[in-house]
């Protein structure tokens, strides 16, 4: 792969309301003249220095993180510090956008804009296993789309995937005394590739719920079991961390980035109890999701963080994909010599690869070549390289068969398209896209309506002038997304799960991120 030019610490461990929106409306609040002056959020605003007016852009530019699409303004500041209660939603994105202005966390609670319900706990839990299931239970009953869901073929078929009757009864033979076992460990794995395999093909919104349900009730029920030895307890809790990690992947990419980071920080917990190479794993999809999220801080410390837990530990081609995640890290900060460095380091142990099989854990992301050219071609497009970054998103699209992987396929397409259209390249940027959109018909996925949407922002200015190849395209792209508004594949703003910088392990969007 050629590019062009060529004991970990948990530290500052903060919290952020990540609470989905209560289903219940929100009492009125008591009239202006009856409410008490809000003193605790005046104070930290004084502290952060910011006028109402910066604050809420700051506001606004977190939730645009989440997906949402919020109005605060200076106004709706003022009315806070005088007692009225921001909505859940808005109160996630107070509080983050302070704690990022302060260097430090700022919970709802301080600042006396926190709900009646508990607050989210900890990003990082003492018993990792109960708050796992506590928090897939809060993400599957607080969802007001999932109690008014239609009849669904995916749940439907979730009995007939291999081993799902098993585990199901071995999930009861634990809760009732059983002991856990090699059966029970390959019953988790053999379920986990099901679903992995169903996300690719079908997109992060389909069966996302089961995922849950199974990590929530059978999977947490199985590490609270008895285990014969260590290695059969290391095996399920390794087991139990991929399937939390599929579903803060699946959460991703059904536009729920603070409900991901939720569950990639448990997977992160889960895999410590496995092996140290494993949760260096998870440290690398908290960054690339952070720098997918538009957020680059910590990435850099993140990465290296991984890469030192894993180098010398994992086939050479599996510890090129940290390596890369380091340089897009670097990238993303601008540092090219650094970025530079890390590309050919992962080009080097390339090279050196043998036929040594990777980790499962690693395996599920899809081909390494793949994901390698795909990271390789974000890093060289965030230093300015286009023609390098066109070269490696051309041999990723190559790697990935649209049958099996139509989603990612599609979003590698869609990245190919606007470095394409950025080198000038119009006629063949419009090619690229149509065959992304082709390849993405049908796939439910936040992501991919976030990609269609960025290719109608290319093509606006060329539809504009009347260009005829690009009227064309955007008329095909508004077919798209008109049919997936129809399916209700389209993911709407307001999100409740904010995502947080200053949440999770660690020192100090595009959207076609690879796992």
């Amino acid at each position: 792969m050629a590019f062009r030019n060529q004991g970990f610490t948990v530290v500052n461990v903060f919290n952020v309301s990540n609470r989905a929106p209560k289903e219940s409306p929100v009492p009125p609040d008591p009239p202006e003249s009856e409410r008490p002056v809000n003193a605790a959020l005046h104070s930290a605003i004084a502290e952060s220095g910011l006028s109402y007016r910066a604050l809420a852009g700051r506001i606004r530019a977190v939730a645009t993180e989440n997906g949402a699409d919020v109005r605060t303004g200076a106004a709706a500041i003022a009315h806070w510090v005088k007692g009225t209660t921001p909505q859940p939603a808005t109160a996630a994105y107070l509080t983050e956008a302070l704690s990022r202005a302060l260097g430090r966390v700022v919970s709802p609670t301080e600042i006396g804009v926190a709900s009646r319900q508990d607050e989210t706990p900890p990003a990082l839990a003492q018993d990792p296993v109960a708050s796992l299931a506590t928090l897939g239970r809060s993400d599957v009953d607080r969802r007001h789309f999932l109690a008014t869901t239609a009849y669904s073929i995916s749940a439907l078929a979730a009995p007939l995937m291999p081993g799902a009757a098993d585990a199901a009864h071995r999930g009861v033979r634990v809760r009732e005394g059983g002991v856990v076992g090699a059966a029970e460990i390959q019953a988790v794995r053999d379920v986990t590739s099901v679903f992995n395999r169903a996300d690719e093909l079908l997109g992060g919104s389909v069966s996302r719920s089961a995922v849950v349900e199974y990590l929530v009730t059978d999977v947490t029920s199985y590490c609270r079991g008895s285990f014969n030895d260590d290695t059969a307890r290391r095996g399920m809790f390794g087991a139990a961390a991929e399937l939390a990690y599929l579903a803060g992947w699946k959460a991703h990419d059904a536009g729920l980035k603070g409900l991901a980071q939720r569950y990639y920080l448990h997977a992160y917990q889960l895999a410590e109890e496995s092996s140290g190479t494993h949760a260096a794993y998870v440290l690398r999809i908290l960054a690339h999701q952070a720098m997918d999220t538009g957020v680059s801080e910590h990435c850099v410390d993140l990465a290296e963080a991984a890469l030192s837990r894993a180098r010398g530990k994992v086939p050479a081609e599996t510890e090129s994909l940290f390596q890369l995640t380091l340089a897009r890290a670097h990238a993303g900060e601008r540092s090219p010599r650094p970025a530079l460095r890390a590309l050919a380091a992962a080009e080097r142990l390339v090279d050196q690869a043998g036929h040594d099989e990777a980790p499962r854990w690693a395996s599920l992301g899809g081909p390494t070549e793949a994901r390698l050219t795909n990271q390789g071609g974000k890093a060289l497009a965030a230093l300015g390289d286009l023609a390098g970054a066109e070269e490696q998103y051309r041999r990723s699209a190559a790697c990935w068969n649209p049958s099996t992987h139509p989603r990612i396929h599609a979003l590698t397409l869609a990245d190919l398209g606007a470095v394409q259209a950025g080198r000038g390249h119009l006629e063949a940027a419009c090619e690229t896209w149509s065959t992304a959109l082709d390849s993405m018909t049908g796939v439910r996925s936040a992501r991919a309506d976030t990609a269609v949407t960025d290719i109608r922002t290319h093509l606006r200015g060329y539809r504009r002038r009347g260009v005829p190849t690009a009227t064309v395209l955007d008329a095909k792209a508004r077919q798209w997304q008109a049919a997936a508004a129809v399916r209700g594949l389209r993911r709407g703003p307001g999100d409740d799960r904010g995502f947080s910088t200053l949440s999770g392990p660690g020192t100090g969007g595009r959207p076609a991120i690879t796992r």
